[in-house]
Protein backbone atom coordinates (compact mmCIF):
# COMPACT_ATOMS: atom_id res chain seq x y z
CA UNK A 1 0.00 0.00 0.00
CA UNK A 2 1.62 3.26 -0.94
CA UNK A 3 1.76 5.68 1.22
CA UNK A 4 0.75 9.57 0.34
CA UNK A 5 3.22 11.21 -1.64
CA UNK A 6 5.39 13.00 -0.07
CA UNK A 7 5.47 10.61 3.00
CA UNK A 8 5.87 7.27 0.65
CA UNK A 9 9.04 8.97 -0.60
CA UNK A 10 10.52 9.33 3.28
CA UNK A 11 9.77 5.61 3.78
CA UNK A 12 11.29 4.76 0.69
CA UNK A 13 14.86 5.89 0.97
CA UNK A 14 15.02 6.26 4.45
CA UNK A 15 17.78 8.49 4.14
CA UNK A 16 20.16 6.83 1.86
CA UNK A 17 23.28 8.59 0.53
CA UNK A 18 23.96 7.53 -3.14
CA UNK A 19 26.68 8.54 -4.76
CA UNK A 20 28.00 11.68 -5.49
CA UNK A 21 27.70 12.29 -8.92
CA UNK A 22 26.35 15.21 -10.81
CA UNK A 23 22.51 15.11 -12.11
CA UNK A 24 23.31 16.34 -15.57
CA UNK A 25 25.71 14.06 -17.36
CA UNK A 26 26.82 14.07 -20.92
CA UNK A 27 23.64 15.06 -22.77
CA UNK A 28 22.88 15.27 -19.53
CA UNK A 29 20.89 12.25 -18.03
CA UNK A 30 18.78 11.81 -21.37
CA UNK A 31 17.62 7.93 -20.64
CA UNK A 32 19.09 5.64 -22.95
CA UNK A 33 15.95 4.56 -24.91
CA UNK A 34 15.28 8.16 -25.95
CA UNK A 35 19.26 8.84 -27.13
CA UNK A 36 19.47 6.00 -29.03
CA UNK A 37 16.11 7.00 -31.25
CA UNK A 38 17.49 10.99 -31.12
CA UNK A 39 21.25 9.50 -32.34
CA UNK A 40 19.58 7.00 -34.90
CA UNK A 41 21.28 7.92 -38.43
CA UNK A 42 19.63 5.44 -41.05
CA UNK A 43 16.31 6.88 -42.76
CA UNK A 44 14.20 3.57 -41.60
CA UNK A 45 15.06 4.67 -38.10
CA UNK A 46 14.07 8.15 -39.06
CA UNK A 47 10.48 7.03 -40.37
CA UNK A 48 9.34 5.24 -37.61
CA UNK A 49 6.40 6.62 -35.84
CA UNK A 50 7.52 7.00 -32.20
CA UNK A 51 4.03 8.09 -30.76
CA UNK A 52 0.30 8.35 -31.58
CA UNK A 53 -2.77 9.73 -31.10
CA UNK A 54 -5.51 7.12 -29.31
CA UNK A 55 -8.73 8.07 -27.98
CA UNK A 56 -8.83 10.20 -25.31
CA UNK A 57 -4.54 10.68 -25.13
CA UNK A 58 -1.73 10.22 -26.49
CA UNK A 59 1.14 6.94 -26.58
CA UNK A 60 4.74 7.42 -25.95
CA UNK A 61 7.47 4.77 -26.94
CA UNK A 62 10.62 7.67 -26.04
CA UNK A 63 10.78 7.02 -22.41
CA UNK A 64 10.43 3.07 -22.16
CA UNK A 65 13.66 1.65 -20.29
CA UNK A 66 16.96 0.92 -22.46
CA UNK A 67 15.71 -3.08 -23.16
CA UNK A 68 12.16 -2.83 -23.16
CA UNK A 69 10.18 -4.51 -25.67
CA UNK A 70 9.03 -2.88 -28.89
CA UNK A 71 6.06 -0.84 -28.96
CA UNK A 72 6.17 -0.57 -25.55
CA UNK A 73 5.70 2.84 -23.55
CA UNK A 74 3.48 4.92 -21.25
CA UNK A 75 -0.13 6.86 -21.86
CA UNK A 76 -0.91 9.99 -20.94
CA UNK A 77 -4.77 10.23 -21.18
CA UNK A 78 -8.14 12.15 -20.21
CA UNK A 79 -9.51 9.08 -18.64
CA UNK A 80 -11.20 8.61 -15.50
CA UNK A 81 -12.30 12.42 -15.57
CA UNK A 82 -8.58 13.83 -14.86
CA UNK A 83 -7.45 15.91 -17.64
CA UNK A 84 -3.94 14.94 -17.82
CA UNK A 85 -3.02 14.97 -21.42
CA UNK A 86 -5.02 18.44 -22.01
CA UNK A 87 -3.17 19.68 -19.37
CA UNK A 88 0.18 18.49 -20.34
CA UNK A 89 -0.57 19.95 -23.99
CA UNK A 90 -0.74 23.24 -22.25
CA UNK A 91 1.76 23.32 -20.26
CA UNK A 92 3.99 22.42 -23.25
CA UNK A 93 3.95 19.08 -23.73
CA UNK A 94 7.54 17.02 -24.69
CA UNK A 95 9.24 20.69 -25.41
CA UNK A 96 8.60 21.54 -21.84
CA UNK A 97 8.70 18.53 -19.68
CA UNK A 98 9.72 15.91 -21.61
CA UNK A 99 8.03 12.26 -22.34
CA UNK A 100 6.61 10.13 -19.44
CA UNK A 101 8.51 7.57 -18.03
CA UNK A 102 5.62 6.34 -15.65
CA UNK A 103 2.02 5.25 -15.88
CA UNK A 104 -0.21 7.39 -14.32
CA UNK A 105 -0.75 6.35 -10.33
CA UNK A 106 -2.85 7.04 -6.88
CA UNK A 107 -1.22 7.83 -3.75
CA UNK A 108 -2.78 9.07 -0.75
CA UNK A 109 -5.96 10.23 -3.01
CA UNK A 110 -4.01 12.15 -5.62
CA UNK A 111 -2.56 10.86 -8.75
CA UNK A 112 0.81 11.54 -10.37
CA UNK A 113 2.92 10.58 -13.65
CA UNK A 114 6.51 11.39 -13.49
CA UNK A 115 7.95 12.85 -17.27
CA UNK A 116 11.12 12.71 -17.76
CA UNK A 117 11.59 16.42 -16.93
CA UNK A 118 9.09 16.98 -14.54
CA UNK A 119 5.87 15.24 -12.30
CA UNK A 120 2.12 15.54 -12.81
CA UNK A 121 -0.23 16.01 -10.12
CA UNK A 122 -3.91 15.76 -10.31
CA UNK A 123 -7.12 14.80 -7.96
CA UNK A 124 -10.10 13.84 -9.34
CA UNK A 125 -12.28 16.55 -7.74
CA UNK A 126 -10.56 19.61 -10.01
CA UNK A 127 -10.79 17.63 -12.83
CA UNK A 128 -6.64 18.73 -14.18
CA UNK A 129 -3.87 18.67 -13.79
CA UNK A 130 -0.71 20.99 -12.66
CA UNK A 131 3.40 19.74 -11.95
CA UNK A 132 4.13 18.57 -8.37
CA UNK A 133 6.80 20.65 -6.65
CA UNK A 134 9.19 17.39 -6.11
CA UNK A 135 11.99 19.36 -4.97
CA UNK A 136 10.21 21.53 -2.48
CA UNK A 137 8.12 18.46 -1.14
CA UNK A 138 11.97 16.76 -0.81
CA UNK A 139 13.47 19.95 1.66
CA UNK A 140 9.60 19.42 3.72
CA UNK A 141 11.14 15.63 4.24
CA UNK A 142 14.85 17.22 5.13
CA UNK A 143 16.67 15.56 1.90
CA UNK A 144 18.67 18.21 1.41
CA UNK A 145 21.90 16.15 2.42
CA UNK A 146 20.84 13.84 -0.36
CA UNK A 147 20.03 16.64 -3.04
CA UNK A 148 23.34 18.26 -2.16
CA UNK A 149 25.63 15.11 -2.83
CA UNK A 150 24.23 15.28 -6.39
CA UNK A 151 25.38 18.04 -7.28
CA UNK A 152 21.36 20.11 -6.08
CA UNK A 153 22.02 23.36 -3.93
CA UNK A 154 20.96 23.13 -0.45
CA UNK A 155 17.05 25.05 0.13
CA UNK A 156 18.21 28.59 1.66
CA UNK A 157 18.05 28.86 5.09
CA UNK A 158 16.14 32.08 5.12
CA UNK A 159 13.46 30.03 3.70
CA UNK A 160 13.66 27.24 5.72
CA UNK A 161 13.18 29.65 8.65
CA UNK A 162 10.65 31.40 6.90
CA UNK A 163 8.43 29.16 4.58
CA UNK A 164 6.20 31.69 3.78
CA UNK A 165 8.60 33.60 2.22
CA UNK A 166 7.03 36.52 0.25
CA UNK A 167 7.35 36.27 -3.57
CA UNK A 168 9.28 38.75 -4.59
CA UNK A 169 11.81 38.33 -1.45
CA UNK A 170 12.37 34.73 -3.07
CA UNK A 171 12.36 36.18 -6.97
CA UNK A 172 15.57 38.37 -5.72
CA UNK A 173 17.45 35.18 -5.82
CA UNK A 174 17.49 35.49 -9.59
CA UNK A 175 21.10 36.73 -9.49
CA UNK A 176 22.54 35.09 -12.61
CA UNK A 177 21.29 36.92 -15.68
CA UNK A 178 21.67 33.72 -17.79
CA UNK A 179 19.92 31.52 -15.28
CA UNK A 180 17.01 34.97 -14.86
CA UNK A 181 16.91 35.37 -19.17
CA UNK A 182 16.06 31.30 -19.13
CA UNK A 183 13.37 31.11 -15.98
CA UNK A 184 11.98 34.62 -17.05
CA UNK A 185 11.69 33.30 -21.00
CA UNK A 186 8.33 32.47 -21.59
CA UNK A 187 6.96 35.68 -18.75
CA UNK A 188 7.17 35.10 -15.07
CA UNK A 189 2.96 33.56 -14.21
CA UNK A 190 4.52 30.90 -16.59
CA UNK A 191 7.65 30.62 -15.18
CA UNK A 192 6.13 30.05 -11.71
CA UNK A 193 3.70 27.37 -13.15
CA UNK A 194 6.70 25.53 -14.88
CA UNK A 195 8.96 26.01 -12.38
CA UNK A 196 7.93 27.21 -9.25
CA UNK A 197 9.96 30.05 -7.31
CA UNK A 198 13.47 30.17 -6.63
CA UNK A 199 14.70 28.06 -3.44
CA UNK A 200 17.82 29.94 -2.61
CA UNK A 201 20.39 31.80 -5.04
CA UNK A 202 22.77 29.63 -8.06
CA UNK A 203 25.46 27.33 -6.68
CA UNK A 204 28.52 26.22 -8.26
CA UNK A 205 29.40 22.67 -8.94
CA UNK A 206 32.27 21.92 -10.70
CA UNK A 207 31.75 22.84 -14.23
CA UNK A 208 27.84 24.09 -14.25
CA UNK A 209 25.82 26.98 -11.76
CA UNK A 210 22.74 25.39 -10.67
CA UNK A 211 19.67 26.99 -9.14
CA UNK A 212 16.73 24.83 -7.57
CA UNK A 213 13.35 26.05 -7.89
CA UNK A 214 10.08 24.35 -6.62
CA UNK A 215 9.61 21.97 -9.48
CA UNK A 216 12.97 22.12 -11.24
CA UNK A 217 16.77 22.88 -11.71
CA UNK A 218 18.19 25.01 -13.82
CA UNK A 219 22.12 24.23 -14.92
CA UNK A 220 24.22 26.79 -16.28
CA UNK A 221 27.77 25.36 -17.71
CA UNK A 222 30.33 27.75 -17.08
CA UNK A 223 33.51 25.65 -18.24
CA UNK A 224 34.26 23.29 -21.05
CA UNK A 225 34.71 19.63 -19.85
CA UNK A 226 34.59 16.93 -22.78
CA UNK A 227 31.85 14.52 -22.62
CA UNK A 228 29.64 17.46 -21.13
CA UNK A 229 27.51 20.18 -22.09
CA UNK A 230 29.33 22.78 -23.98
CA UNK A 231 30.27 26.22 -21.82
CA UNK A 232 27.34 28.54 -21.75
CA UNK A 233 24.59 25.55 -22.28
CA UNK A 234 21.76 25.98 -20.01
CA UNK A 235 19.91 22.55 -18.90
CA UNK A 236 17.94 21.24 -16.78
CA UNK A 237 17.80 18.42 -13.72
CA UNK A 238 15.90 15.57 -15.26
CA UNK A 239 13.66 15.05 -12.54
CA UNK A 240 12.26 11.70 -13.80
CA UNK A 241 15.96 10.41 -13.99
CA UNK A 242 16.63 11.38 -10.98
CA UNK A 243 13.50 9.84 -8.68
CA UNK A 244 14.04 6.64 -11.17
CA UNK A 245 17.54 5.89 -9.96
CA UNK A 246 16.89 7.08 -6.47
CA UNK A 247 13.89 3.82 -6.92
CA UNK A 248 11.24 6.77 -5.42
CA UNK A 249 8.22 5.81 -8.57
CA UNK A 250 6.10 2.72 -7.97
CA UNK A 251 7.93 -0.07 -9.98
CA UNK A 252 5.04 -0.86 -10.98
CA UNK A 253 3.94 2.58 -12.82
CA UNK A 254 7.40 2.12 -14.34
CA UNK A 255 6.66 -1.11 -15.81
CA UNK A 256 6.14 -0.06 -19.92
CA UNK A 257 2.92 -1.06 -20.90
CA UNK A 258 2.29 -2.61 -24.34
CA UNK A 259 1.04 -0.26 -27.32
CA UNK A 260 -2.70 0.52 -27.16
CA UNK A 261 -3.21 0.32 -30.50
CA UNK A 262 -0.71 -0.52 -33.62
CA UNK A 263 2.30 1.80 -34.55
CA UNK A 264 1.10 3.52 -37.64
CA UNK A 265 2.72 2.35 -40.53
CA UNK A 266 5.70 4.46 -41.80
CA UNK A 267 6.34 6.90 -44.37
CA UNK A 268 7.97 5.30 -46.74
CA UNK A 269 11.73 7.50 -46.94
CA UNK A 270 12.96 8.59 -50.42
CA UNK A 271 16.69 8.35 -50.59
CA UNK A 272 18.57 11.33 -51.05
CA UNK A 273 20.80 12.38 -54.19
CA UNK A 274 24.11 11.42 -53.93
CA UNK A 275 25.17 14.50 -55.55
CA UNK A 276 24.24 18.40 -56.18
CA UNK A 277 22.15 18.93 -59.18
CA UNK A 278 23.87 20.24 -62.27
CA UNK A 279 20.70 21.15 -64.28
CA UNK A 280 17.94 22.34 -62.94
CA UNK A 281 14.34 21.70 -64.53
CA UNK A 282 11.75 24.13 -63.69
CA UNK A 283 9.11 23.30 -61.47
CA UNK A 284 5.86 20.95 -62.68
CA UNK A 285 2.99 18.67 -61.60
CA UNK A 286 1.87 21.33 -59.47
CA UNK A 287 4.32 20.80 -56.43
CA UNK A 288 3.72 23.23 -53.86
CA UNK A 289 5.09 24.02 -50.45
CA UNK A 290 3.30 25.67 -47.36
CA UNK A 291 4.91 26.06 -43.71
CA UNK A 292 2.55 27.16 -41.11
CA UNK A 293 4.12 28.91 -38.36
CA UNK A 294 1.34 28.39 -35.68
CA UNK A 295 1.44 24.98 -36.36
CA UNK A 296 5.08 24.31 -36.89
CA UNK A 297 4.35 22.24 -39.44
CA UNK A 298 5.39 21.81 -42.95
CA UNK A 299 3.35 20.40 -45.75
CA UNK A 300 4.61 19.08 -49.44
CA UNK A 301 1.58 18.97 -52.24
CA UNK A 302 1.77 17.44 -55.86
CA UNK A 303 -1.47 18.19 -57.98
CA UNK A 304 -3.23 20.02 -54.70
CA UNK A 305 -3.04 16.28 -52.88
CA UNK A 306 -0.81 16.38 -49.37
CA UNK A 307 2.35 14.06 -50.03
CA UNK A 308 4.14 14.98 -47.48
CA UNK A 309 4.23 16.81 -43.88
CA UNK A 310 5.76 16.99 -40.36
CA UNK A 311 7.42 18.85 -38.13
CA UNK A 312 9.47 22.25 -37.98
CA UNK A 313 11.25 24.58 -36.19
CA UNK A 314 11.06 28.60 -37.76
CA UNK A 315 12.39 31.71 -36.62
CA UNK A 316 12.73 32.52 -33.35
CA UNK A 317 10.65 35.42 -31.36
CA UNK A 318 13.78 38.17 -32.49
CA UNK A 319 14.79 36.52 -35.69
CA UNK A 320 11.40 35.45 -37.15
CA UNK A 321 10.51 33.50 -40.33
CA UNK A 322 8.66 35.99 -43.40
CA UNK A 323 5.39 35.33 -44.15
CA UNK A 324 4.76 35.54 -48.05
CA UNK A 325 4.43 34.26 -50.98
CA UNK A 326 8.40 32.53 -52.26
CA UNK A 327 9.89 30.06 -54.08
CA UNK A 328 12.73 27.90 -54.57
CA UNK A 329 15.38 30.17 -55.73
CA UNK A 330 18.70 27.74 -55.29
CA UNK A 331 19.52 24.65 -54.24
CA UNK A 332 22.73 23.13 -52.12
CA UNK A 333 23.93 19.88 -50.77
CA UNK A 334 26.00 19.72 -48.97
CA UNK A 335 25.92 23.80 -47.35
CA UNK A 336 27.60 24.85 -44.11
CA UNK A 337 26.13 28.34 -42.95
CA UNK A 338 28.22 30.75 -41.63
CA UNK A 339 27.17 33.59 -39.50
CA UNK A 340 26.25 37.01 -40.58
CA UNK A 341 26.72 38.28 -36.53
CA UNK A 342 29.80 38.40 -35.51
CA UNK A 343 31.87 36.64 -32.31
CA UNK A 344 30.70 38.08 -29.40
CA UNK A 345 27.11 38.62 -30.65
CA UNK A 346 24.24 36.79 -29.08
CA UNK A 347 23.04 35.53 -32.00
CA UNK A 348 26.44 34.68 -33.37
CA UNK A 349 26.62 30.79 -34.17
CA UNK A 350 29.57 28.29 -35.13
CA UNK A 351 30.37 27.52 -38.94
CA UNK A 352 26.89 24.64 -39.51
CA UNK A 353 27.22 21.99 -42.00
CA UNK A 354 23.79 20.64 -43.22
CA UNK A 355 23.21 18.16 -45.61
CA UNK A 356 20.49 19.91 -47.88
CA UNK A 357 19.32 23.16 -47.98
CA UNK A 358 16.68 25.03 -50.87
CA UNK A 359 17.29 29.32 -50.02
CA UNK A 360 13.28 30.61 -50.45
CA UNK A 361 14.42 34.36 -49.72
CA UNK A 362 17.75 36.86 -51.42
CA UNK A 363 18.12 37.58 -47.91
CA UNK A 364 19.53 34.07 -47.18
CA UNK A 365 15.94 32.07 -45.33
CA UNK A 366 16.81 28.49 -45.86
CA UNK A 367 14.37 25.57 -45.76
CA UNK A 368 17.32 23.07 -44.47
CA UNK A 369 17.98 19.75 -42.53
CA UNK A 370 19.51 20.92 -38.45
CA UNK A 371 21.66 18.25 -37.28
CA UNK A 372 21.85 20.30 -34.12
CA UNK A 373 18.67 20.75 -33.41
CA UNK A 374 17.08 17.51 -31.70
CA UNK A 375 13.48 17.86 -31.69
CA UNK A 376 11.22 20.09 -33.77
CA UNK A 377 7.32 20.91 -33.83
CA UNK A 378 4.68 23.05 -31.88
CA UNK A 379 6.67 24.91 -29.33
CA UNK A 380 10.63 25.13 -30.29
CA UNK A 381 10.31 28.25 -32.21
CA UNK A 382 10.22 29.92 -28.54
CA UNK A 383 12.51 29.58 -25.85
CA UNK A 384 11.84 26.09 -24.32
CA UNK A 385 13.47 23.09 -22.74
CA UNK A 386 13.94 20.10 -24.95
CA UNK A 387 13.11 16.40 -23.64
CA UNK A 388 17.14 16.36 -23.61
CA UNK A 389 17.20 19.27 -20.55
CA UNK A 390 19.19 21.66 -22.86
CA UNK A 391 17.13 25.41 -23.38
CA UNK A 392 16.76 25.82 -26.81
CA UNK A 393 15.04 28.53 -28.77
CA UNK A 394 14.08 28.55 -32.96
CA UNK A 395 16.61 29.51 -35.86
CA UNK A 396 17.45 32.71 -37.17
CA UNK A 397 15.07 32.94 -39.82
CA UNK A 398 15.43 29.86 -41.31
CA UNK A 399 12.76 27.14 -41.72
CA UNK A 400 14.58 23.59 -39.74
CA UNK A 401 13.66 20.63 -40.44
CA UNK A 402 14.94 16.81 -39.93
CA UNK A 403 17.21 15.28 -42.46
CA UNK A 404 14.55 12.89 -43.46
CA UNK A 405 12.14 15.60 -44.58
CA UNK A 406 15.17 17.28 -45.47
CA UNK A 407 16.21 14.37 -48.09
CA UNK A 408 12.43 13.79 -49.09
CA UNK A 409 12.42 17.90 -50.27
CA UNK A 410 15.83 17.78 -51.45
CA UNK A 411 14.08 15.06 -54.42
CA UNK A 412 10.98 16.81 -54.64
CA UNK A 413 11.52 20.54 -54.66
CA UNK A 414 13.44 21.78 -57.82
CA UNK A 415 13.96 25.31 -57.95
CA UNK A 416 11.29 27.45 -58.94
CA UNK A 417 8.59 25.30 -56.79
CA UNK A 418 6.17 27.61 -54.60
CA UNK A 419 6.61 28.08 -50.94
CA UNK A 420 3.73 29.81 -49.04
CA UNK A 421 4.82 30.96 -45.19
CA UNK A 422 1.33 31.43 -43.77
CA UNK A 423 0.54 32.21 -39.70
Amino acid sequence: MWLPWPAWLAKRTGGRIVPAVPVALADPLQNDATRERATASDTAAAALVPDWDIPGGHFYTQGAPKGAPADTGYVISDNDGLAFWRDYQALGGPAQLGFPISSRYESGGLFYQVLQAAVLRGDVAHGGADLFPIFDALAALGFDDWLEARGIPRTAAALLEQPDLPDEARLEWLTQPDLRAAYQGTGLQQAIARFGLPMGEPVRFGPYLAQRFDKAVLQLWLDDVPGLPSAGTISLVQVGDLLREAELIPEDALAPQPAPAPRPAPKPQPQPSPQPETVLAPPSGGRSIVVSLSKQWWYAYQDGRLVYSGPVTTGQPELPTPIGHFSVMSRHSPYTFISPWPPGSKYWYPPSPTSFALQITSNGVFLHDAPWRPFYGPGTNVPHLDPDGVWRTGSHGCINMPYAAAAFLWSFAPVGTPVDVVP
